[in-house]
Parts: C-alpha cells; sequence; structure tokens
C-alpha cells in the first residue's frame, strides 16, 4: 500500500499503525516528533490504535532547539 510521508510515496505492507511506520524508519524513540495525518495532528497516545490507509499522507515534524 502507498503512503506518503512528507510528500514522498512510501510502500508499507497493510494496514500499518504510526508506530509500525515510525518504526520502520527507526524514529519511534526520538524525542519532539509530531505526527498528521491528511493534516489533522494526532496524539501520541493514540499512535499504536490509528492505522493508515491507502494514499494518506503522513506527515512527520521534528522540534529542534535553535534562536
Amino acid at each position: 500500500m502507498n503512503i506518503f510521508i512528507n510528500d514522498q510515496p512510501t510502500e508499507f505492507e497493510p494496514p500499518p499503525t504510526i508506530v509500525d511506520i515510525l518504526t520502520k524508519l527507526q524514529i519511534f524513540e526520538v524525542q519532539g516528533i509530531a505526527v498528521a495525518i491528511n493534516d489533522e495532528v494526532i496524539r501520541k497516545t493514540d499512535w499504536q490504535e490509528i492505522t493508515l490507509n491507502q494514499n494518506d499522507r503522513l506527515m512527520l515534524i521534528r522540534a529542534t532547539q535553535g534562536g
């Protein structure tokens, strides 16, 4: 199944959860990540339960420090 991650098409076995995707990308344990699916921000407590569908758009945003 095709999912767009930050506008890049990526293939996953259906139906992946957000945790499945972050684990495959090796960023699940990284702090300061926000996730949105089709422009809707998803709470971290829901990442294990929410599955993605064909052609969903997943946006990953990582907080950074700066001045």
